[in-house]
């Protein structure tokens, strides 16, 4: 005869239950984040996150015979993938000591990673842009040549027309 299952019992069940799917959703937002970050940084981040999957599912294997060893396992592989997460990319100090935060704390980490390189992205084109733009010393010359030799605002009318008496005045 088997006996019959308490409230708390199941309510151990529930909660390491909810640990492992909390578990799982750091992964997955590691693996994520591994792929958004560059070649090294990535590949560490995704050995770790491997490693973590195996100690997850065996975390979901113990559910039902120790649902709080199976609790505790998913909580310990939930803080090891944020601070892992933490290493890789630059972050604000907010970690919540929250289970159910870590894969948002992870997901964030992510996004942060990916404007960091959108950063990146954006001032070495407008780097190359401005290299390409500029004008070289002998253009720059030039330029001001011609700037110098056209007559100034002052020295036109209203309507932008240089009066004849400087027209002769130059073209001598």
């Amino acid at each position: 005869m088997t006996r019959p299952k308490t409230d708390t019992e199941r309510a151990d069940r529930r909660a390491a239950g909810k640990a492992v799917a909390e578990a799982k959703h750091s992964a997955k937002e590691t693996r994520k984040l591994a792929k958004a970050l560059s070649r090294d940084a990535g590949a560490s981040l995704a050995a770790i996150e491997a490693s973590a999957r195996a100690e997850i599912r065996e975390a979901k294997r113990e559910v039902g015979d120790r649902p709080r060893r199976a609790e505790r396992m998913a909580k310990k592989v939930s803080a090891r993938l944020e601070g892992a997460s933490m290493r890789m990319t630059p972050y604000a100090a907010d970690a919540a000591a929250d289970a159910k935060r870590r894969a948002k704390t992870i997901k964030r980490h992510r996004e942060q990673a990916k404007q960091v390189q959108k950063m990146a992205k954006f001032v070495a084109l407008h780097a190359i842009v401005a290299s390409v733009v500029t004008p070289t010393e002998e253009q720059q010359r030039k330029a001001d040549e011609k700037r110098r030799r056209r007559p100034s605002g002052a020295e036109m009318d209203a309507r932008g027309v240089l009066p004849v008496s400087q027209k002769r005045a130059k073209s001598r």
